[in-house]
């Protein structure tokens, strides 16, 4: 038997990755997704004349009462997950479709950040650059007050602010099954902002206020996103003035957020300057940012035009009185009833559920099905986007057997799906060089076992990831979101090209054969023995990978490509050597018999995961 060991390449193959895999986010500039897929020469013709010979789904919203079984299960979990794992698959077993709706539409709970950035600037640094004690380790800080100490402010601490966004993307890994957190991206992406005027108390009270609307009544959400103080800077109402008001966030709310642009919504351009006209006033309290609580903004009576404001037959000929003094605020309440009085707010809401959760293509079939009777539920639930899509995801359109693996896995479930799947974060500390030492008793650094300081380190990686994929939640590419989910004709193309499924390549491989980075030469690392031991059919190869791909591509592996892997995995020898080496680490779990399976099981993932149908789902 061939025994596998870390060899002196393998050590240098390390060296090197781990060079690349310490470059922070910002050393270089983020993947430009449509400019990338253009210079791609892709026969986009081809491609999409494919998608077009699919057939029409002609179903309504009719509930499904077909089998409930494990694929559409997998269907179901895989557009509601962020990233769907076995775990999410155990949660829905022996449950009804209903019960599988009822517990998948279950919010979630989220908590507060806390300070897991401690062994990155002590006490004693934090107390000479802000002149008072930081938090303590695990400790909560984002509602408390700031300080200015000298030249250094404490909102604007770039230990807290990334403190911020790892506490969403640990909600992110941990989540239930639930759809709250595919909601929280939908919506991000609906209403996207990348600014965080106040630092990390601001840039909190966005993603917080997003993850709060997931069950709202949406105009709710788009009162409260109005006078948010990172959209008030990202589309410059803050800056607005009744002289000259600012056009752009009154463009984007009609456009983007609420009537969208398609045919039939009919607002004109004097109708965006009477939305900027009714909105000047609203500014950002800047002072609050050094407060308990968040940062907030403030309706300055003097800056507000106090005239009539008339709108176009799209509106109704509506006319919003001018108000002055306080009273003035209130008119944002009349723009968000006018818009919301339109047939084409609801219709286009529906759009983009159906957009993001069933498929990118909406043909006047589909409109006529589904979006419309989704708006009606819409309208008569106080525009909630749970009810309309709760429907949805109970239909018998959606559970069209045409619909599954029919997208590109986004950047967010392609990398959580993965981590989570293997529950990473748990996985082994090991340092290479150390080995290579043969210093075998080596204990990796308490930093990298404190559960609390282990996050920091681990979610450097998924950040890392993320970005080389083109998705960081936060960093939107515009005010539109990210193309894949609006831009036609590409749509979720835009995903992939040669750069980006490279980095998908080599983020399955950094999981399941080298580890993450995490510090100073340590890596988290898979136990693949072990995982693959969870499997029913581990003793059998053909079984085997009919069950790993039923988990992680959705469906039956070709025959070639099944004999391609056992080829590449017994490496001339008969299937019986796989039976054998299992049941001898099984009855032996030497060393050298872990070895021996370790060394084909990293060859049998390695192959599956450079599968095209890793991608979609």
């Amino acid at each position: 038997m061939r025994e596998y060991n870390i060899n002196e390449s393998l050590y240098y193959f390390y060296k090197n990755i781990h060079a690349v895999q310490q470059k922070r986010p910002n050393q270089e500039q983020p993947i430009d997704l449509v400019e990338q897929f253009y210079k791609e020469n892709v026969d986009l013709k081809a491609i999409l004349n494919a998608r077009k010979a699919k057939k029409e789904v002609t179903s309504g919203l009719e509930p499904y009462t077909r089998e409930f079984g494990p694929v559409q299960k997998k269907h179901l979990l895989n557009r509601t997950m962020v990233g769907m794992a076995k775990r999410h698959m155990d949660d829905l077993e022996d449950l009804t479709l209903d019960e599988a709706i009822d517990l998948i539409f279950t919010p979630e709970e989220m908590g507060e950040p806390v300070n897991d950035y401690f062994f990155t600037i002590t006490n004693e640094q934090w107390n000479e650059k802000y002149g008072r004690d930081d938090v303590g380790p695990g400790e909560p800080f984002v509602y408390k007050d700031c300080v200015r100490y000298g030249y250094n402010e404490e909102c604007g601490e770039h230990q807290r602010f990334r403190a911020v966004d790892s506490f969403f993307r640990k909600n992110i890994y941990y989540q239930n099954t639930s759809i709250h957190w595919k909601m929280y991206l939908f919506l991000h992406n609906l209403l996207p902002t990348n600014t965080a005027p106040g630092g990390y108390k601001a840039r909190f009270g966005y993603l917080k206020l997003i993850f709060d609307s997931c069950f709202e009544d949406y105009r709710k959400t788009i009162y409260d996103i109005t006078i948010n103080p990172s959209m008030l800077e990202y589309l410059n109402l803050g800056l607005s003035r009744k002289e000259t008001p600012d056009e752009n966030y009154a463009r984007e709310v009609q456009e983007l957020f609420t009537v969208g642009k398609r045919p039939f919504s009919k607002y004109t351009e004097e109708d965006v300057r009477e939305v900027a006209r009714a909105l000047v006033g609203w500014q950002i309290n800047w002072d609050s940012r050094f407060d308990e609580g968040l940062v907030t903004s403030r309706f300055e009576k003097w800056n507000h035009d106090t005239e009539d404001k008339q709108f176009s037959s799209f509106y109704n000929n509506t006319i919003i009185k001018g108000r002055e003094g306080e009273d003035g605020a209130k008119e944002l309440d009349d723009v968000i009833e006018m818009i919301f009085n339109t047939e084409e707010s609801a219709i286009y809401l529906s759009s983009r559920l159906y957009q993001f959760f069933v498929y990118h293509d909406i043909s006047d079939t589909v409109e006529e099905n589904i979006i419309k009777p989704m708006a009606k539920v819409m309208r008569e639930n106080n525009f909630s986007l749970m009810e309309p899509l709760k429907l949805l995801l109970k239909s018998e359109h959606f559970f069209d057997t045409s619909f599954y693996n029919s997208m590109i896995k986004s950047p967010q479930d392609f990398v959580y799906g993965m981590l989570k799947e293997f529950d990473m974060f748990n996985g082994d500390i090991q340092n290479y060089q150390q080995q290579q030492n043969g210093n075998v008793n080596y204990t990796p650094p308490e930093r990298l076992t404190n559960p609390i300081s282990k996050w920091y380190y681990f979610d450097n990686q998924i950040q890392w990831n993320l970005w080389r994929l083109g998705m960081q939640v936060g960093n939107p590419p515009s005010v539109s979101g990210w193309p894949a989910y609006y831009q036609a004709p590409v749509y979720d193309l835009f995903w992939v090209n040669s750069k980006t499924i490279q980095e998908r390549v080599n983020f399955t491989q950094l999981v399941t054969q080298w580890g993450l980075w995490m510090d100073d030469g340590n890596h988290l690392t898979l136990d693949r023995v072990e995982y693959i031991l969870t499997y029913q059919s581990v003793d059998n190869l053909d079984g085997l990978i009919q069950e790993l791909a039923n988990r992680f591509l959705g469906g039956d592996v070709p025959l070639k490509t099944k004999d391609r892997i056992k080829q590449n995995v017994l490496n001339g020898v008969n299937d019986s050597y796989w039976t054998n080496a299992v049941n001898d680490y099984k009855n032996n779990p030497s060393q050298q018999n872990r070895n021996n399976l370790d060394w084909r099981l990293q060859e049998l993932l390695s192959k599956l995961f450079q599968l095209g149908e890793i991608n979609l789902f």
